[in-house]
């Protein structure tokens, strides 16, 4: 469904994205002008009306993302979250892991939040991470033609659901791998939220070590 607003509507509606609208707008490492567009949505620490959005871009646009399931309308405005990363995770986590266990690493290899996992734990998957994202970069700038957002593994031939999953996002030039246990639950707000924290730096924090 094509979504039309009038003048007065855009005044008092905000946008959001959705979790496509996410993996969309961060998923490249060098993202087109339509995904710097879309990221402009989380570049502020409460959501943007839709009238100043469209004054930047266009309502074609606006319809466009629509219709391909990227954008939310909200009636009224969110505030980003604000509190630091490793204490946010928690009230997320069960949102986005069907076994309560998640990680946050960068493309360096840092473990940058965990919960459910152990550090030792948390800390390899972090170095597996970064692995499979250079590999990944390695294999595109070859021409290989799958733009993939996530890596899964799977213990049993079926393939019902993985158990471990490593989802990629690039988010202001730097690398984030989110890193679930069991079923990816990434169709939620939560997911959302989580990465508009930190994009707005409210969730970003200091790594100081590395495994």
């Amino acid at each position: 469904m094509v979504m039309t607003l009038s003048s007065s509507e855009k005044s008092s509606e905000y946008l959001m994205l959705t979790p496509a609208g996410v993996f969309e707008a961060f998923g490249a490492h060098i993202p087109s002008k339509a995904q710097k567009s879309l990221q402009k949505l989380f570049s502020k620490t409460t959501t943007m009306a839709v009238e100043d959005w469209v004054a930047q871009y266009s309502d074609d646009w606006l319809e466009d993302f629509s219709e391909k399931g990227w954008l939310e309308i909200l009636a009224s405005p969110l505030p980003a979250p604000s509190m630091p990363l490793d204490k946010f995770l928690p009230y997320v986590v069960a949102s986005l892991s069907g076994h309560r266990k998640a990680a946050i690493a960068s493309n360096e290899g840092f473990c940058l939040a965990h919960i459910g996992y152990t550090q030792e734990q948390a800390d390899t998957l972090s170095v597996a991470a970064a692995d499979f994202g250079d590999f990944l970069t390695r294999q595109q700038q070859r021409g290989w033609g799958v733009s993939g957002e996530a890596v899964s593994f799977f213990k049993q031939i079926d393939l019902l659901l993985p158990s471990t999953s490593f989802i990629f996002l690039w988010i202001d030039g730097s690398g984030y791998f989110l890193i679930l246990e069991g079923e990816p639950l990434t169709n939620n707000r939560a997911f959302v939220e989580l990465i508009w924290g930190i994009k707005t730096s409210g969730l970003r924090f200091n790594h100081s070590r590395k495994p």
